[in-house]
């Protein structure tokens, strides 16, 4: 469904911007979030230094709603199943992950030639555990077409780590609070509870944890625990964004009894073990006086090469693949979101393969995606990278934000590539496929201009700032516990409505540059 670009109000209303209102809102927003957990831990003191554990600030928010519209909104909602089904089927389809990777990026990308080498060594050794759990988020940008209509563009689909599930119910929780609280008397028609959707993205993502963990306790032939068996969360150690991380500890434990241990990679090579011949996963807490089995490794690190800070860490993930507990990503479904996977699947007839009649409603969120590669359609793509690069950006197969290349960047950047190509090559190594195939170029979404916010940061005065031009990216949550044995659960719900400035080319709440939004459904 098409929705057009008018329809869109001028924000955000003047009235807001007021001083005198503005700081009473800010107020009253920002004591909001530092008593609701809509926090971070505080930058470190010194730049290269640690975050300080006992000193918060509230998340970056805006202080008012943000239009987005509803048919577009509830389009994301309708397809997140679709996308569900879709990456739990990729994840399972061995022949179809090998024939992208193996002769692609794992060639001249370490990291993902590294998690490659992990998935083909359990594959071959045969797995312990058939389940596999996602906690997914599909993210969109809205595009405004030739004739000024918009239409729902995917960016990305997240399968390792999708984050702010907490601090965007919360951040839900604030815009409805500050509503009541008459902060948007009399501002605009559409400020109302009616058009400001509630958020249970929190409650989703617990949710999925929570049927892994049942099905762990329900499987037949197992033997008698050696436990009560725990949910691991495999950190980054002094990790800013623990308290999204925490409130799902939380949920858990309050809401369905399921105990929580936080570990990091490195923290695991010499905490964790494998027993018997399930390779029942064993770890040993400092909080506990006897080891702890696992019944599912939840992954909020591990989705970059800065997280293996060793190869005790490599060792470790290979570890945590074979053991019998039910991982959430397995190594094939973070493989199954990497970049050249989404790319992929935006050829022609490959959707189709795994949807069936269902793949039109999911191709047509697809921007145009093409391979950087030796292929006819690859030298399109590095064709069009040189000659009219300010249409494009250049994806690797990284998550977390800050790694894209964008416009005018992209043919440096090739040019660098080149050229390491050619020292690798005067070195005897193998240059077979070059350095630049491990890249995706992706069509640039054309967002509707003169969309303003009103965005708090903390440090920054008492007054939020209005950004005069911004972009919102929406992602909607999902979860898949699937596997071979045909049983599967998968849910869907939720949104992480993510703003920032238009001039902004990376989106990325955690590294600065967007802040936490929710939709106001015009």
């Amino acid at each position: 469904m098409l929705s057009s670009a008018t329809v869109l109000p001028v924000w955000p209303p003047h009235e807001l911007t007021e001083p005198e209102r503005n700081k009473c809102i800010t107020q009253d927003a920002r004591d909001y979030a530092l008593g609701h957990g809509l926090v971070y831990r505080a930058l470190p003191a010194e730049q290269g230094g640690l975050p300080p554990q006992d000193v918060t600030i509230h998340a970056p928010t805006t202080i008012v709603p943000t239009p987005f519209p509803r048919a577009l909104y509830e389009k994301a909602q309708r397809l997140q199943p679709l996308f569900n089904e879709l990456y739990a089927k990729v994840a399972m389809d061995a022949e179809f992950l090998s024939t992208i990777l193996e002769n692609s990026v794992v060639k001249v990308d370490d990291f993902q030639r590294r998690l490659y080498q992990i998935w083909r060594a359990v594959l071959e050794e045969g797995g312990s555990q058939p389940m596999q759990l996602g906690l997914f988020r599909s993210d969109y940008l809205m595009h405004a077409n030739a004739r000024d209509e918009l239409e729902l563009q995917q960016v990305e689909f997240n399968t390792i780590a999708a984050s702010f599930g907490a601090l965007c119910t919360r951040a839900s929780n604030m815009h409805h609070h500050l509503l009541k609280n008459g902060a948007y008397a009399g501002v605009h028609p559409s400020l109302c509870a009616e058009n400001m959707p509630r958020n249970d993205a929190l409650s989703t993502l617990v949710h999925g944890l929570a049927d892994a963990h049942r099905h762990y306790l329900s499987e037949t032939g197992q033997p008698q625990h050696m436990s009560s068996p725990a949910v691991l969360f495999v950190v980054q150690p002094n990790e800013r964004n623990a308290f999204d991380q925490r409130a799902i500890e939380h949920e858990l434990e309050d809401q369905h009894r399921i105990p929580v241990l936080r570990i990091s990679l490195d923290e695991l090579c010499t905490k964790a073990t494998l027993h018997g011949t399930n390779r029942v996963l064993v770890v040993q807490s400092p909080l506990h006086l006897t080891p702890i089995e696992i019944s599912v490794v939840y992954f909020r690190s591990g989705y970059g090469p800065d997280d293996y800070t060793s190869q005790d860490a490599w060792d470790v993930r290979l570890m945590l693949e074979r053991s019998h507990a039910i991982k959430c990503p397995s190594v094939a479904l973070q493989l199954a979101g990497s970049k050249k996977v989404q790319q992929v699947l935006a050829e022609p007839n490959v959707l189709e393969q795994f949807l069936g009649q269902s793949a039109h409603d999911v191709r047509v969120t697809f921007s145009q995606l093409w391979p950087l590669d030796e292929s006819h359609l690859g030298q399109e793509g590095l064709e069009l990278a040189r000659t009219s690069p300010d249409k494009y950006v250049m994806k690797p197969q990284r998550e977390g934000g800050s790694h894209n290349i964008y416009k005018h960047d992209i043919p440096l950047a090739l040019d660098a590539m080149h050229k390491r190509d050619q020292e690798r090559k005067s070195h005897g190594e193998d240059v077979a496929v070059k350095e630049h195939e491990g890249y995706i170029l992706m069509s640039l979404i054309n967002t509707p201009k003169d969309r303003g916010a009103m965005m708090l940061r903390a440090g920054r005065g008492d007054m939020a700032q209005t950004v005069a031009q911004t972009v919102s990216e929406l992602g909607v949550y999902g979860t898949a516990l699937f596997g071979v044995t045909g049983k599967e659960s998968m849910r869907s719900g939720g949104y992480l409505l993510r703003t920032k400035a238009s001039d902004s080319n990376e989106g990325g709440v955690a590294v600065g540059f967007s802040v936490i939004d929710t939709p106001l459904l015009i």
